[in-house]
């Protein structure tokens, strides 16, 4: 057997954050939330899975690159990381204060400081000895950096879903100058407001003293950087063309997590020896592979009209990508408005609102689902909502992927309300390509 070199090790990173060294992008929203950092002021980074919130959490927590945004301020601040998937089910908040009043207690550079740490634990954490705590540390300007990934898991965890938690932390952050919390979930502030209001309903949303910084696909220059600077970790001899970078945006978007699948299922068909159009065809079943679980998420989280959306949208696209023409939308008979819809799938990054040779006219606009690999799952797994008989014809395929019964049966509802003339001039297209990819 030909030995390997070790260049020949694939240098893309997907399903975990990427060190900080490797960070890419996201200058804005980094300016910003260092900017609220260096006011004392709390943030929410807010973002679908895999868009990158855990790479930036960790990226914003590292003592190098706070130096750089923050200077001496930096030397100020108690950087504090919490990822609340860690957290165990008996986690309760005095686990929380502990592990913040420990990491205070090994800067404390002073009596004064040691005691009231001291009194904090001695009086179970009561508000009133946080809130002196937190005051003295402000005096001494000390400023105490909470990030907390995950943040959807803490809101929902059975200890801490109370105003009493929640409340207390708001209080801390805007009345002492010495807390400043990022948050990093898929929850909106508003969403986070709704929650809170179900705790405290006659009482301030806990979380409007935080400013929503939303992480949305990369710029096409971020990402085409982020690809170059990763294949520079790889074999010298394997490099993407024009062409390559083309085919790769095609099918995976801008999306951070779905660019690194692409990217290294293309340079894994290279470094097999693939050539031409081999291999896009090999890099494209690489990619279905390691991208379905994240697309079967994405779908369980959209609500039903923006899954019906994306359904009609999806449907469009494919036969406009199959007969080199744009779909004509009437044949889909009338349309409910899905303007907030698609403004919403828009920001998740699943769709886009560009002109494009497959983009559709709709609601005075030009829309495109932005990543051809989300409309052949899409295809792949809903077509067995199209008709009972091809159904029946192809489930030993087994389609169904991960959809559930309920699921398949919100898809054939969605199905029944288009015209079956729009579906029967689909479905043919939609399995001449599927077949492609089946066993024979």
């Amino acid at each position: 057997m030909k030995k390997r070199k070790p260049g020949w090790l694939n240098p893309f990173l997907y399903g975990k954050p990427v060190p900080s060294n490797r960070h890419t992008g996201r200058r804005t929203e980094i300016r910003t939330l260092f900017s609220r950092l260096a006011n004392g002021e709390s943030s929410a980074i807010v973002g679908e899975p895999h868009i990158g919130k855990s790479s930036l959490v960790r990226y914003l927590c590292d003592g190098d690159v706070r130096r750089e945004w923050l200077g001496k301020v930096s030397e100020q601040q108690i950087c504090i990381e919490i990822d609340c998937e860690m957290l165990p089910a008996n986690f309760a908040p005095n686990d929380f204060w502990q592990s913040i009043i420990a990491r205070v207690r090994e800067i404390a550079d002073s009596d004064d400081l040691k005691e009231q740490c001291k009194i904090v634990v001695e009086n179970n954490f009561g508000s009133f000895t946080l809130e002196a705590l937190f005051k003295l540390l402000a005096n001494k300007e000390r400023r105490v950096v909470l990030l907390i990934d995950e943040f959807d898991t803490l809101l929902h965890h059975p200890n801490f879903n109370k105003a009493e938690f929640f409340g207390a932390l708001r209080s801390l952050a805007t009345r002492t100058d010495s807390l400043a919390i990022i948050t990093a979930s898929r929850l909106s502030v508003a969403q986070m407001n709704r929650k809170s209001a179900e705790l405290n309903p006659f009482g301030s949303p806990f979380f409007n003293n935080s400013i929503e910084v939303r992480l949305l696909p990369f710029a096409r220059d971020d990402a085409q950087q982020l690809i170059e600077a990763t294949l520079a970790r790889g074999d010298h001899s394997i490099r993407f063309a024009d062409a390559d970078y083309d085919w790769l945006f095609s099918l995976a978007g801008r999306q951070p997590f779905l660019v690194q699948v692409a990217g290294a299922s293309l340079y894994d068909a290279i470094a097999n020896g693939d050539t031409g159009d081999a291999r896009y065809a090999n890099a494209t079943i690489l990619f279905h592979q390691r991208a379905s679980a994240h697309f079967s998420d994405f779908w369980r989280h959209l609500t039903a009209e923006e899954k019906r959306a994306l359904f009609l949208l999806a449907l469009a696209e494919y036969r406009g990508y199959v007969d080199g023409r744009a779909f004509d939308m009437r044949q889909l008979g009338k349309l409910d408005r899905f303007a907030p819809e698609l403004r919403h799938l828009r920001e998740l990054g699943i769709v886009e609102s560009e002109r494009a040779p497959n983009a559709v006219a709709w609601m005075d606009d030009n829309w495109r689902v932005a990543s051809a690999g989300v409309v052949t799952w899409l295809m792949e797994n809903l077509v067995v909502g199209l008709r009972a008989q091809d159904f029946e014809a192809i489930k030993s395929w087994e389609f169904l992927g991960p959809l559930t019964r309920a699921e398949i049966a919100t898809i054939k509802e969605i199905a029944n309300k288009i015209p079956q003339s729009a579906i029967d001039a689909a479905i043919g297209f939609i399995k001449s390509i599927l077949k492609k990819s089946m066993p024979a």
